[in-house]
């Protein structure tokens, strides 16, 4: 991706978003950083069941940028009723062009500011520790580790963390006077 071109933004289900987002998931964790095959497939079932209802649901959707037919980034956000209240992100990514762009804080923004309109009280997600660059990312936005625990579910073992934005937390902090 050239610095200078902007990309298009897509809110909602695109073509081949979601052979896009578990493509790269393969690609950066499995071929990349080495992580079970297992992890490619799961990302394909969950993202599957996930996109059976775009466009049914408006608690479900999805953020991307493309630049022409090429896929740069994208993230999901599911807000159906789930063990945590608030929205989840799920299967933020940018491909290894688009990185280091803004892409993924442009991505954040929109799906923290489509929570917030439909009144979720919290943004949340899970993940694994050592993801430097998401994990400064979601600091940043104001997100906090609310538990770590020893996890095998993606086919090796991980250290998972919950993440969480409370969207009163960030009303607190934005009205806190300014030293």
């Amino acid at each position: 991706m050239e610095p200078a071109q902007a990309p298009r933004w897509i809110t909602g289900p695109a073509p081949g978003l979601v052979g896009e987002l578990v493509r790269l998931h393969g690609t950066h964790y499995v071929g990349g950083l080495g992580w079970s095959p297992v992890f490619e497939a799961l990302c394909a079932e969950q993202l599957g069941e996930i996109a059976r209802h775009f466009g049914a649901r408006d608690d479900v959707t999805a953020f991307s940028a493309w630049a022409g037919d090429e896929f740069l980034a994208g993230l999901v956000m599911d807000a159906r009723p789930a063990e945590r209240p608030g929205a989840r992100l799920r299967f933020l990514i940018a491909s290894d062009a688009a990185r280091g762009h803004g892409l993924g804080h442009a991505l954040l923004e929109r799906a923290i500011a489509w929570s917030e309109c439909r009144g979720d009280p919290a943004v949340w997600l899970t993940t694994v520790a050592g993801l430097e660059a998401s994990s400064h990312l979601y600091r940043k936005f104001g997100f906090r580790i609310l538990e770590e625990r020893i996890d095998r579910t993606w086919g090796d073992e991980h250290r998972e963390q919950l993440w969480e934005l409370r969207f009163r937390d960030l009303r607190v902090r934005q009205e806190e006077p300014q030293a």
